[in-house]
């Protein structure tokens, strides 16, 4: 049953049924660690180690740093993608947010709160973000934060 509610968290989440592509690649590699208290899913687990958290609120999967590789790997560029010039990469891997005037390029369909992969032009995976604004948005605004990091 933990299978299925997290493909399809997934596959509504990122589209491109990434949920299933994870099922049928990792499905027997996929532990979930649920809680105590209300037998919720709150980790999930692909080769032991972690892919990502449930976020109780809005019951998305806030990604780890490996859990982006893996989404990332399934996801066609630049689809939930935020391309970053490279003078702010250094920032970027000090945890430090992401400003729409170093914003290179983007999947302009990302909306506010939405889990996005942080690459550099080459697409390698510099941090895994919540983005604050609409892709429009960070593309048409020059000051300002496009995106919060949560995992480098």
């Amino acid at each position: 049953m933990g299978l299925s509610i997290i493909r399809k968290i997934l596959n509504y989440q990122f589209g491109d049924n990434v949920g299933d592509k994870i099922i049928e690649k990792y499905g027997e590699k996929i532990k979930i660690e649920k809680s105590k208290k209300t037998g919720r899913i709150r980790r999930i687990y692909i080769d032991d180690k972690l892919f990502g958290t449930i976020e109780p609120t809005t019951g998305f999967v806030i990604l780890t740093f490996y859990g982006g590789l893996i989404v990332k790997e399934l996801l066609e560029f630049p689809k939930y993608r935020i391309i970053v010039k490279d003078e702010a990469i250094k920032f970027i891997r000090e945890g430090k947010s992401v400003f729409n005037k170093f914003v290179e390029n983007l999947d302009e369909n990302i909306l506010p709160r939405d889990i996005v992969l942080i690459v550099d032009k080459n697409d390698n995976l510099l941090a895994i973000g919540e983005s604050l604004l609409s892709g429009k948005e960070i593309k048409d605004f020059k000051i300002g934060v496009a995106a919060k990091v949560k995992n480098v």
